[in-house]
């Protein structure tokens, strides 16, 4: 059975994919990972710990890239709200991640699901 590892920069677009996947097949889900994208990455990190939260998922949840590796950060808040969520006044709380950098938390799902791991990018 695949498992799977998302990537995400969570705005309200992603987090709306990120219910989807926790209603959907939570059980395969293995991690998720942040990114900046359609925020900066300690906004992306506390939607995603949110979204979890709200959808009871325990999940761990990974910080990864702070900026793309090519070209300068341009975020989407000007789509998704300075907070990402729509500005529609959430709790938004503070993120509850496991610690483990994404890039360390990948190579070992790969190690420990060889053949079965894919990886779901909503990050830019």
């Amino acid at each position: 059975m695949a498992k799977y590892c998302i990537d995400t920069d969570t705005g309200s677009d992603d987090a709306v994919a990120l219910m989807m996947a926790f209603k959907h097949i939570p059980s395969e889900i293995v991690g998720i990972s942040t990114v900046a994208g359609n925020v900066p990455l300690d906004l992306a990190t506390i939607n995603a710990s949110y979204t979890a939260r709200l959808c009871g998922a325990e999940i761990p949840i990974h910080v990864g890239a702070a900026a793309p590796l090519s070209r300068p950060l341009r975020t989407a808040q000007h789509v998704h709200g300075q907070d990402g969520m729509g500005d529609i006044g959430l709790d938004l709380g503070m993120p509850e991640t496991c610690g483990e950098i994404a890039a360390t938390a990948l190579i070992a799902a790969i190690k420990a699901h060889p053949g079965e791991l894919e990886l779901i990018t909503f990050g830019s």
